[in-house]
């Protein structure tokens, strides 16, 4: 009987917290929330997100509880996302798309930021036949998102997007550093 008592007396302690005598789940803290969907790579601010009140013990442990004004996407966001430092330090690459370079052509080293001109070196013959090579350059100024073991991946324009896969597949790719990040 004196258990039922007890029991009865938490259930009744806990309804009226949640009736107005304070919040039952503990302390509540501001968090950034996602309240439109955030594409990788874009930035962040009032017209995305919004700061609410959760309760710290809902929270991941890096919830982001205040905006600077320079914070990047660098994965998607869903309405109602809770905006966390693991999901911020993407690049911004604004209407670009990412295309990724094999890391077997001639790069030098690059990190997210950096910005590179993509040019392509592709045999052809000369007026007379002879084999020689011509260089082009099928992007300006794309911006470095990140750097992997095999692999470079960069943000292009829709414009350049098909002559940097088509370089990739036909001929000899090279990076070349125009402004570091």
């Amino acid at each position: 009987m004196a258990g039922a008592a007890a029991i009865t007396g938490l259930a009744v302690a806990l309804v009226a917290g949640m009736a107005g005598g304070g919040p039952s789940l503990g302390e509540l803290t501001p968090v950034v929330v996602a309240i439109q969907t955030i594409e990788a790579g874009q930035p962040l601010d009032e017209g995305n997100t919004e700061t609410r009140q959760y309760p710290v013990q809902m929270l991941p442990p890096d919830a982001v509880p205040v905006l600077s004004g320079v914070e990047v996407a660098s994965a998607a966001l869903h309405v109602g996302d809770v905006v966390t430092a693991a999901r911020l330090g993407g690049i911004p690459i604004g209407d670009r798309i990412e295309v990724a370079v094999p890391a077997h052509t001639a790069m030098p080293l690059l990190a997210p930021g950096d910005r590179v001109d993509v040019l392509v070196t592709l045999p052809i013959s000369d007026e007379t036949g002879t084999p020689t090579q011509a260089t082009l350059t099928v992007a300006n100024s794309a911006v470095v998102t990140a750097r992997a073991e095999h692999a470079v991946t960069i943000a292009v324009t829709d414009q350049e997007l098909l002559p940097v896969a088509s370089a990739v597949i036909q001929g000899s790719i090279t990076l070349a550093l125009v402004q570091p990040g």
